[in-house]
């Protein structure tokens, strides 16, 4: 009797177990297709997105930039290698993290350099000052504008690599995207307000352009030397880049570009710079 009982039981187990094994092999195909969707656009929508996130000065993802360079020189100066760090941090707020405002986010950008050169005073090797940009943005229309302050702080290790002054002033960014060509400008206007009195004191504003267009398989060519226009303390500096890149899926975009100084401080100077942005 037991025996006669189990196979039927046995037999509607396994009729039962083959059945569901049946239905997730049809379900199971449709939900990880429609999970795929819903997680992340075609691969070129993420090339693009991930090339305009890298090139523009109001980004909303994380940007962890690594930008080593090397200056080949004019006159006294011999030599220059630099590596910059560059983290661009997207926040819910407006300028401050607790302070949320509809519409609005803010971008926090750090810039610290480690200099090795060498010129007619002689080799310095360290870190340089640090900028910090704080701007608050928001769509308008099919610009996206942002506006708030920049900070540098004589963080030098060696008075041959930074001015030696606190500076403190205005910063505003402006970017228009578009399809191929993203155009996008980050200008900011800085003072020297403390420091060393044995530095000179210092006024000027950086212009930076960005330049974007994008090309197929998810290539790019892009500009974004930045000019520094000064009216106190040292000379001017107007430079142009032109740099060729790769998007390698949505979390890093890699380049290599090209610079040239046109005018002022630094004239004929040419510079090979790597620009290595990881997205997390």
């Amino acid at each position: 009797m037991r025996k006669g009982l189990g196979a039927p039981g046995r037999r509607a187990s396994l009729s039962l177990a083959a059945g569901l094994v049946i239905m997730a092999a049809s379900v199971e195909p449709a939900i990880a297709e429609g999970e795929r969707a819903d997680a992340a656009p075609p691969t070129s929508d993420v090339g693009a997105n991930a090339i305009d996130e890298a090139t523009t000065p109001l980004p909303i993802k994380t940007q962890i930039g690594f930008k080593p360079s090397y200056t080949f020189p004019n006159g006294d100066d011999r030599y220059k290698a630099e590596l910059l760090f560059e983290p661009v941090l997207p926040y819910q707020g407006l300028l401050v993290p607790a302070l949320e405002v509809p519409w609005f986010w803010s971008i926090a950008r750090i810039q610290l350099s480690a200099l090795s050169q060498q010129n007619g005073q002689g080799p310095a090797s360290g870190f340089g000052d640090l900028t910090f940009t704080d701007l608050g943005a928001r769509h308008v229309g099919p610009f996206d504008v942002g506006a708030g302050f920049a900070t540098v702080f004589p963080m030098a290790t060696n008075p041959a690599l930074g001015q030696g002054k606190v500076q403190f002033g205005p910063a505003v960014g402006v970017r228009l995207p578009g399809d191929p060509l993203n155009v996008a400008v980050l200008v900011q206007n800085f003072y020297s307000v403390a420091g060393s009195s044995q530095s000179p004191d210092v006024a000027y504003v950086t212009v930076q352009p960005f330049v974007t267009i994008h090309l197929p398989s998810d290539f790019f060519v892009t500009s974004d030397a930045p000019m520094a226009f000064y009216w106190r303390g040292k000379g001017s500096t107007v430079p142009v880049d032109l740099g060729f890149g790769r998007a390698f899926g949505e979390h890093f975009v890699g380049s290599a570009q090209l610079w040239d100084t046109l005018a002022d401080s630094g004239h004929g100077n040419i510079k090979i710079r790597v620009v290595l942005n990881f997205q997390p």
